[in-house]
């Protein structure tokens, strides 16, 4: 594991589903951020490279990091959801959602924007449904 003390001070961390501690903030990015994100990937020989993200009908990505990594160099391994809609939908609109992983280093990360706190709540909605929907049900 990378040497993230200094990285980390002063951010607010959360235990990921593999129990390391991540920064807190979903980041969004928009598809052209989400392209260089993934050309930046593919530059520095990153494993992870958001492979079946579908970029054309993307229109908002959400990225939660979920674990460090220190090789080739220090970055997140990061889930990124695609929707192909805004964060607010019409009443009776399900949203419609694709997932793909992506490695990103550590200062990229840092520099897209965090989601604020209603989109964080309304991704928090529509994660608990989609998980809801995956599981074998009696």
């Amino acid at each position: 594991m990378p040497n993230l003390k200094g990285w980390l001070a002063g951010s607010k961390l959360v235990q990921s589903w593999l129990g390391w501690p991540v920064p807190a903030a979903v980041r969004l990015a928009s598809p052209p951020q989400l392209r260089d994100l993934i050309a930046a990937a593919d530059a520095r020989g990153y494993s992870r490279k958001g492979r079946g993200l579908d970029l054309e009908a993307g229109k908002t990505f959400a990225i939660v990091p979920y674990l460090q990594e220190s090789s080739p160099e220090d970055s997140w391994m990061c889930l990124v959801v695609s929707f192909t809609h805004s964060m607010v939908l019409e009443p009776g609109v399900r949203p419609e959602c694709d997932f793909g992983r992506l490695d990103i280093a550590m200062a990229d990360l840092e520099k897209l924007p965090p989601a604020a706190p209603g989109e964080r709540d309304q991704l928090l909605h529509w994660m608990a449904w989609e998980a809801y929907r995956g599981r074998d049900r009696p």
